[in-house]
């Protein structure tokens, strides 16, 4: 593929994230007027969600079977292994565990897609939608949790995550504009789909408290 095919990625995952910044979860996390409760239960919804990503890179790894694509799913995983242990060490003073249906069939579309998508279309649904989505979330979450380890960590982790995408494909041939756009635009739409029930979940229980 050309130069200017992996531009016209990236220019409409810019427009997503951009999107994204402008969602309910993340202007509730930037929100001056936020309360601490709220965002805190924002915490709380997002457990789930960080457990789940567990499964989803191991789905990941476990259904690719390209030399160069497993190795760069491995790779994903060793540095993602533990995440989700971190940030209930964040949560330490909560140890509510919550059960969402909207979250957890977000969590199991991308479980899914990592099963049946083409090895480079999966690599796509990890690199450049969840860890862009992730980015977008953890630069809200410094701002919400300040020298928070969970935040901290990802905040930097994961825009060497989302250039891993953009270089494979680069480097790939198998692939189309078209299929790609449709897969990050579907991804979008679930991450979008999930992120506003945490937002509405945060603030339900902080109300109703």
């Amino acid at each position: 593929m050309t130069q200017q095919d992996v531009e016209r990625v990236a220019r409409h995952n810019e427009q997503r994230q951009r999107e994204y910044e402008a969602s309910d979860l993340i202007r509730l996390l930037t929100d001056a007027s936020t309360t601490d409760d709220t965002k805190k239960a924002v915490l709380t919804y997002l457990q789930p969600w960080s457990n789940a990503f567990q499964r989803m890179i191991s789905a990941r790894v476990t259904f690719e079977s390209d030399p160069e694509l497993r190795a760069l799913a491995l790779e994903h995983q060793e540095e993602e292994i533990g995440h989700d242990k971190i940030l209930a060490r964040s949560r330490a003073d909560d140890r509510q565990l919550v059960w969402d249906p909207v979250i957890e069939a977000g969590a199991s579309w991308f479980v899914d897609q990592f099963g049946i998508l083409p090895g480079v279309q999966r690599a796509v649904l990890a690199h450049l939608a969840l860890e862009a989505g992730s980015l977008v979330f953890s630069q809200a979450g410094t701002r919400a949790f300040p020298q928070d380890e969970y935040f901290d960590l990802h905040d930097e982790a994961d825009v060497e995550h989302l250039e891993m995408g953009y270089e494979l494909l680069r480097r790939r041939e198998d692939w189309t504009v078209d299929a790609v756009v449709d897969v990050l635009d579907r991804a979008w739409q679930v991450i979008g789909v999930v992120s506003d029930r945490i937002a509405e979940c945060a603030r339900r229980d902080t109300v109703a408290a």
